[in-house]
Protein backbone atom coordinates (compact mmCIF):
# COMPACT_ATOMS: atom_id res chain seq x y z
CA UNK A 1 0.00 0.00 0.00
CA UNK A 2 1.66 3.01 -0.94
CA UNK A 3 2.37 5.40 1.92
CA UNK A 4 -0.24 8.80 2.08
CA UNK A 5 1.07 12.18 0.93
CA UNK A 6 2.76 14.48 3.18
CA UNK A 7 0.90 16.72 4.81
CA UNK A 8 1.96 20.39 3.40
CA UNK A 9 3.28 22.98 6.08
CA UNK A 10 1.77 26.46 5.67
CA UNK A 11 3.88 29.23 7.07
CA UNK A 12 2.54 31.16 9.54
CA UNK A 13 3.36 34.37 6.85
CA UNK A 14 1.42 32.65 3.96
CA UNK A 15 -1.91 34.14 3.04
CA UNK A 16 -1.99 37.95 2.49
CA UNK A 17 0.74 38.47 0.41
CA UNK A 18 3.54 38.16 3.29
CA UNK A 19 5.74 35.77 1.60
CA UNK A 20 7.07 32.26 2.41
CA UNK A 21 9.27 33.05 5.72
CA UNK A 22 7.39 32.16 8.94
CA UNK A 23 6.67 34.93 10.95
CA UNK A 24 7.58 33.98 14.70
CA UNK A 25 4.74 33.87 16.91
CA UNK A 26 6.13 36.18 19.78
CA UNK A 27 5.68 39.45 17.04
CA UNK A 28 2.72 41.30 16.61
CA UNK A 29 0.22 39.46 14.29
CA UNK A 30 1.25 40.86 10.15
CA UNK A 31 -2.61 41.94 9.99
CA UNK A 32 -2.48 43.79 12.87
CA UNK A 33 1.21 45.46 11.85
CA UNK A 34 -0.25 46.58 8.59
CA UNK A 35 -3.39 48.28 10.03
CA UNK A 36 -0.96 49.36 12.58
CA UNK A 37 1.74 50.60 9.95
CA UNK A 38 -1.29 52.38 7.97
CA UNK A 39 -2.11 54.43 11.09
CA UNK A 40 1.21 55.57 11.66
CA UNK A 41 1.66 56.76 8.25
CA UNK A 42 -1.55 58.69 8.14
CA UNK A 43 -0.60 60.00 11.41
CA UNK A 44 2.61 61.13 10.11
CA UNK A 45 1.72 63.11 7.16
CA UNK A 46 -0.84 64.84 9.03
CA UNK A 47 1.83 66.12 11.91
CA UNK A 48 4.01 67.03 8.84
CA UNK A 49 1.15 69.43 7.52
CA UNK A 50 0.07 70.76 10.65
CA UNK A 51 3.67 71.61 11.73
CA UNK A 52 4.56 73.15 8.12
CA UNK A 53 1.81 75.44 8.57
CA UNK A 54 2.55 76.02 12.50
CA UNK A 55 6.79 76.63 11.85
CA UNK A 56 7.48 76.46 8.03
CA UNK A 57 11.28 77.49 8.08
CA UNK A 58 11.46 78.57 4.38
CA UNK A 59 9.44 81.40 4.96
CA UNK A 60 11.85 83.12 7.06
CA UNK A 61 14.83 84.26 4.79
CA UNK A 62 17.81 84.55 6.88
CA UNK A 63 20.65 86.98 6.20
CA UNK A 64 23.09 85.01 8.12
CA UNK A 65 26.59 86.15 9.99
CA UNK A 66 28.41 82.84 10.22
CA UNK A 67 27.52 79.77 8.41
CA UNK A 68 29.33 76.31 9.19
CA UNK A 69 26.46 73.99 7.32
CA UNK A 70 28.40 70.56 6.57
CA UNK A 71 28.35 69.69 2.14
CA UNK A 72 24.89 69.66 -0.14
CA UNK A 73 25.49 65.54 0.08
CA UNK A 74 25.54 65.40 3.52
CA UNK A 75 22.67 68.25 4.19
CA UNK A 76 20.23 66.09 1.78
CA UNK A 77 22.01 62.57 3.70
CA UNK A 78 20.54 64.09 6.74
CA UNK A 79 16.74 64.72 5.60
CA UNK A 80 17.19 61.17 4.19
CA UNK A 81 17.87 59.96 7.12
CA UNK A 82 14.32 61.31 8.59
CA UNK A 83 12.21 61.34 5.80
CA UNK A 84 13.12 57.52 4.46
CA UNK A 85 12.79 55.65 7.60
CA UNK A 86 9.25 57.42 8.24
CA UNK A 87 7.81 56.06 4.70
CA UNK A 88 8.48 52.76 6.31
CA UNK A 89 5.11 52.01 7.50
CA UNK A 90 3.55 52.76 4.07
CA UNK A 91 5.84 50.44 2.53
CA UNK A 92 4.64 47.87 5.43
CA UNK A 93 0.81 48.86 4.77
CA UNK A 94 1.10 48.35 0.59
CA UNK A 95 3.95 45.40 0.38
CA UNK A 96 4.10 44.00 3.81
CA UNK A 97 5.69 40.22 2.39
CA UNK A 98 9.18 42.61 1.33
CA UNK A 99 9.15 44.82 4.63
CA UNK A 100 7.48 42.72 7.43
CA UNK A 101 8.77 39.36 8.87
CA UNK A 102 11.47 38.88 5.81
CA UNK A 103 15.12 37.61 5.55
CA UNK A 104 16.00 41.42 6.75
CA UNK A 105 14.75 41.27 9.86
CA UNK A 106 16.48 41.03 13.57
CA UNK A 107 14.73 39.20 16.59
CA UNK A 108 14.92 39.70 20.72
CA UNK A 109 14.13 37.19 22.92
CA UNK A 110 10.99 39.07 24.33
CA UNK A 111 10.45 40.80 20.30
CA UNK A 112 6.70 42.26 20.82
CA UNK A 113 8.26 44.15 24.11
CA UNK A 114 10.74 45.42 22.24
CA UNK A 115 8.15 46.59 19.76
CA UNK A 116 6.00 47.83 21.63
CA UNK A 117 9.04 50.22 23.18
CA UNK A 118 9.75 50.81 19.80
CA UNK A 119 6.54 52.08 19.11
CA UNK A 120 6.39 54.31 21.84
CA UNK A 121 9.73 55.54 21.24
CA UNK A 122 8.52 56.25 17.88
CA UNK A 123 5.82 58.55 19.77
CA UNK A 124 8.12 60.28 22.30
CA UNK A 125 10.63 61.37 19.13
CA UNK A 126 7.70 62.97 17.24
CA UNK A 127 6.32 64.73 20.14
CA UNK A 128 9.95 65.30 21.09
CA UNK A 129 10.20 67.23 17.43
CA UNK A 130 6.75 69.25 17.61
CA UNK A 131 7.81 70.92 21.06
CA UNK A 132 10.82 71.80 19.67
CA UNK A 133 9.58 73.56 16.76
CA UNK A 134 7.71 76.73 18.80
CA UNK A 135 10.57 77.84 21.00
CA UNK A 136 12.76 77.89 18.22
CA UNK A 137 10.30 79.79 15.80
CA UNK A 138 12.07 81.42 12.68
CA UNK A 139 15.74 80.30 13.82
CA UNK A 140 14.95 76.72 12.62
CA UNK A 141 17.12 76.11 9.76
CA UNK A 142 18.41 72.70 8.31
CA UNK A 143 22.13 75.20 7.65
CA UNK A 144 23.90 75.00 10.78
CA UNK A 145 24.79 78.54 10.78
CA UNK A 146 24.10 81.88 12.96
CA UNK A 147 21.35 84.52 11.59
CA UNK A 148 22.66 88.37 12.10
CA UNK A 149 19.81 88.35 14.60
CA UNK A 150 20.14 85.27 16.36
CA UNK A 151 18.73 84.55 20.29
CA UNK A 152 20.11 81.72 22.23
CA UNK A 153 16.73 79.89 22.53
CA UNK A 154 16.53 78.11 25.55
CA UNK A 155 12.74 77.46 26.43
CA UNK A 156 10.81 74.12 26.40
CA UNK A 157 12.64 71.05 25.71
CA UNK A 158 15.88 73.30 25.25
CA UNK A 159 15.76 74.34 28.96
CA UNK A 160 17.37 71.18 29.48
CA UNK A 161 18.73 69.73 26.06
CA UNK A 162 20.57 71.40 23.61
CA UNK A 163 19.54 69.41 20.60
CA UNK A 164 15.96 68.07 20.93
CA UNK A 165 15.15 68.36 17.36
CA UNK A 166 18.04 66.07 17.05
CA UNK A 167 17.47 63.81 20.01
CA UNK A 168 13.69 63.42 17.90
CA UNK A 169 15.08 62.33 14.54
CA UNK A 170 17.12 59.78 16.24
CA UNK A 171 14.42 58.05 18.90
CA UNK A 172 12.12 58.57 15.71
CA UNK A 173 14.30 56.02 13.67
CA UNK A 174 15.16 54.28 16.25
CA UNK A 175 11.56 53.50 17.31
CA UNK A 176 10.60 52.57 13.88
CA UNK A 177 13.69 49.70 13.42
CA UNK A 178 12.83 48.10 16.78
CA UNK A 179 8.75 48.38 15.76
CA UNK A 180 9.44 46.48 12.84
CA UNK A 181 11.97 44.49 13.90
CA UNK A 182 13.86 45.59 10.28
CA UNK A 183 17.34 45.51 9.47
CA UNK A 184 17.08 48.07 6.74
CA UNK A 185 16.17 50.94 9.35
CA UNK A 186 18.22 49.18 11.77
CA UNK A 187 20.97 50.69 9.52
CA UNK A 188 19.31 54.24 9.16
CA UNK A 189 19.05 53.84 12.58
CA UNK A 190 22.78 53.95 12.92
CA UNK A 191 23.71 56.48 10.52
CA UNK A 192 20.83 59.00 12.40
CA UNK A 193 22.93 58.26 15.55
CA UNK A 194 26.35 58.83 13.61
CA UNK A 195 24.78 62.39 12.00
CA UNK A 196 22.97 63.59 14.44
CA UNK A 197 26.24 63.54 16.68
CA UNK A 198 28.29 64.93 13.40
CA UNK A 199 26.03 68.13 13.17
CA UNK A 200 25.99 68.58 17.18
CA UNK A 201 29.13 68.79 17.34
CA UNK A 202 29.57 71.12 14.58
CA UNK A 203 26.73 73.50 15.67
CA UNK A 204 27.96 73.66 19.27
CA UNK A 205 31.22 74.51 18.24
CA UNK A 206 29.97 77.29 16.24
CA UNK A 207 27.78 78.64 18.67
CA UNK A 208 30.25 78.78 21.51
CA UNK A 209 32.57 80.39 19.30
CA UNK A 210 32.85 84.31 18.85
CA UNK A 211 30.51 84.12 15.79
CA UNK A 212 27.96 82.63 17.59
CA UNK A 213 27.17 83.12 21.06
CA UNK A 214 30.63 82.68 22.99
CA UNK A 215 30.94 82.35 26.60
CA UNK A 216 26.56 82.75 26.90
CA UNK A 217 26.85 79.34 24.88
CA UNK A 218 29.07 77.53 27.19
CA UNK A 219 27.77 77.96 30.08
CA UNK A 220 24.43 76.65 28.54
CA UNK A 221 26.33 73.71 27.74
CA UNK A 222 27.64 73.17 30.89
CA UNK A 223 23.97 73.24 32.57
CA UNK A 224 22.59 70.78 29.58
CA UNK A 225 22.87 67.87 28.03
CA UNK A 226 23.23 67.14 24.40
CA UNK A 227 20.29 64.46 24.08
CA UNK A 228 19.37 63.64 27.15
CA UNK A 229 18.87 66.04 30.36
CA UNK A 230 22.11 65.87 31.97
CA UNK A 231 21.93 64.58 35.62
CA UNK A 232 21.96 67.17 38.29
CA UNK A 233 24.21 66.48 40.64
Amino acid sequence: MPNAPAAKRVPLSAGKGYGHRPIPSNVIEPGLMRLLAAGMFVFYVAAILFLSRVSNPLRHRQELRADESPPSAIQALWAATFLLPNLYPLAVAIVPAWTYGTAASFSFPFDTIVQLAGGALWLVGGALIAWSQRPLGRFMMIQIAVAKDHELVTAGPYARIRHPMYAGVQFMVVGLALLFLSDVLLAFAVLAVVLANYRAGKEERLLASERGFGDAYRAYMARTGRFLPRLRT
